[in-house]
């Protein structure tokens, strides 16, 4: 399961925001997560949620903003958003690039 090591990971970057500020909480942490990062939310809610006893994050939120599949087609200039893995254009059949849904970014850490 890489959503621990994810949940890890995204833990220590707030406890690191925290320690830089000299905050004594924190309260939340923004993510961005593309539905295509290949991400299961619930492990990362979970795992972070476990992870996060007995720090300064023990009551820390993650509030995740999902950002759908969207691609270009290198052909006709299109951008669709993409509901399926299908990665050719439903105009011109030409060949679709991907524009956004693979993200995964920390945007912020709330503390005091």
């Amino acid at each position: 399961m890489h959503e621990a090591t994810l949940a890890e990971n995204i833990l220590n970057i707030a406890l690191e925001a925290a320690r830089q500020n000299h905050a004594a909480k924190v309260f939340k942490v923004g993510l961005t997560l593309g539905d295509m990062a290949g991400v299961e939310v619930e492990a990362l809610n979970l795992s972070f949620d476990v992870l996060k006893k007995d720090t300064s994050a023990e009551d820390a939120e993650l509030v995740i903003k999902r950002v759908p599949i969207s691609a270009t087609c290198n052909q006709c200039g299109k951008t669709f958003r993409l509901e399926r893995y299908n990665f050719f254009c439903p105009d011109c059949d030409g060949v679709l690039i991907l524009q956004s849904g693979r993200e995964l970014l920390v945007d912020f850490v709330d503390c005091e």
